[in-house]
């Protein structure tokens, strides 16, 4: 309950003797607070302020009225919009409480219950002040956000469309970098993540990766500082960074968060020497992405770590050829064309040893014998040396293409059955 405005609050008079002690009070409060290359004269006015609107609230009332915390979110709307970090601002108001404490408790005095109130009233005021500060710095961070995004999805779609032979827009998106912090001679982080559903421009879950990682519309002083831009493209969300950039395992934590247990994926490309060099990094990522998407993959990933599956890839057409003509005759058998596939695939898994094979398959040895005579019969050679290789090959690309593709005596026609084998 707050206290009636007809008589003043017990602690009145110690509120009072600090006020004669104020500018003593400020420079404590600085002292603790500044930074090293912090304008000490500009942060001395701002904590004055502080103070002394601290006092006054304290000697009108036990709690800080709906006008005070409309100008606590003010400033803290302010502060975020200046750029300055909310732990700082915070640490200016609530270390000025326990400096005025420490002041109120200094000199001896008989009166305990009025101490009891003043730590109270600083306390209360503390808790209301930092709640009213954080509230406007969030919503002013969701602001900037949204007022910057489609700048940044402007900047980064033409980014990723830069043609190399275009020296006007390699001009153009030279001059825009600098607004997001970046330099086109750096290096930069390309990656593409995505979740259990498709995201847009304006989706939620982009305003919250966003300020995970840093708060935007601001640069850092240096490479490592500058936050990330973050946005959408085909459904995924595509983040550039400079190569010193830090974050990676905070995007894996948002990443965390926002996918729950269907899990995500994120492909990231080998650094690219430039701003120029950004749209093929994009490209790899994406193509990486999309390979790993089908194989089921989740987690962070690197594009180079699915080059084999992305040539494989290349030409989905020619592959399925491919496979036909060397698992065709297998899968063509009369009967058990997947049984066999799978016996030369767990022969191969258990580098040609017919007892690990066989358990396992959970069957026994003779039955893989068997089955890999029937193999051999049906490619009219045996399985040896290249044979087994391609073989290997194939079943690894198999496995990268839909099993709807893939042909099936059902599918194979009668030209199907009588190619030629190799001899």
């Amino acid at each position: 309950m707050r206290q009636s405005h007809r008589s003043p609050p017990l602690y009145a008079g110690l509120i009072e003797a600090l006020r004669q002690e104020l500018e003593p009070i400020v420079a404590e409060i600085v002292r603790d607070v500044a930074s090293p290359d912090e304008d000490l004269e500009a942060l001395a006015v701002s904590t004055r302020a502080a103070v002394e609107s601290t006092i006054a609230a304290l000697l009108r009332t036990e709690e800080l009225t709906p006008d005070e915390l409309t100008r606590l979110r003010l400033a803290g709307s302010r502060a975020a919009r200046e750029g300055e970090p909310l732990q700082r601002l915070l640490d200016r108001y609530l270390t000025s409480g326990w400096v005025l404490w420490a002041a109120a408790s200094r000199p001896p005095t008989g009166d305990s219950a009025a101490l009891a109130a003043l730590g109270t009233a600083l306390l209360k005021a503390g808790d209301s002040a930092a709640g009213a500060l954080a509230e406007g710095y969030g919503q002013a961070e969701r602001e900037i956000a949204a007022r910057t995004g489609a700048a940044r999805r402007e900047f980064l779609d033409e980014l990723l469309e830069l043609a190399p032979d275009d020296p006007a827009a390699a001009a153009r998106i030279t001059r825009r970098a600098a607004h997001f912090g970046l330099t086109p001679g750096d290096r930069y982080r390309v990656l593409v993540a995505g979740i259990d559903r498709e995201l847009e421009d304006e989706a939620p879950e982009v305003l919250r990766v966003t300020l995970a990682l840093d708060r935007p519309g601001r640069s850092g002083r240096d490479g490592a500082a500058s936050p990330p831009i973050i946005a959408t493209t085909r459904g995924r969300l595509v983040l550039l960074a400079r190569s010193s950039w830090p974050g990676v395992g905070a995007l894996d934590a948002v990443l965390d968060d926002l996918a729950g247990p269907e899990g995500w994926l994120a492909v990231e490309a080998p650094l690219a020497a430039g701003l120029a060099r950004v749209a093929p990094a994009f490209g790899a990522a994406f193509g990486a992405l999309l390979v790993a998407e089908r194989l089921g993959l989740r987690g962070h990933r690197t594009a180079d770590d699915l080059l084999l599956e992305r040539a494989l890839l290349a030409d989905e057409g020619l592959l399925r050829a491919a496979i036909d003509r060397e698992l065709g005759p297998i899968l063509d058998a009369p009967r058990n064309g997947e049984e066999l596939l799978r016996t030369v695939g767990a022969y191969v898994a258990a580098r040609q040893n017919l007892r690990a094979a066989a358990r396992a398959l959970g069957v026994g040895v003779r039955t893989v014998s068997y089955r890999l005579a029937r193999v051999e019969q049906l490619l009219g050679r045996p399985l040896a040396g290249d044979e087994v290789l391609r073989l290997t090959t194939s079943l690894f690309a198999r496995r990268l293409l839909d099993d709807d593709a893939l042909p099936t005596p059902q599918h194979s026609g009668e030209a199907d059955r009588s190619r030629p084998s190799r001899q």
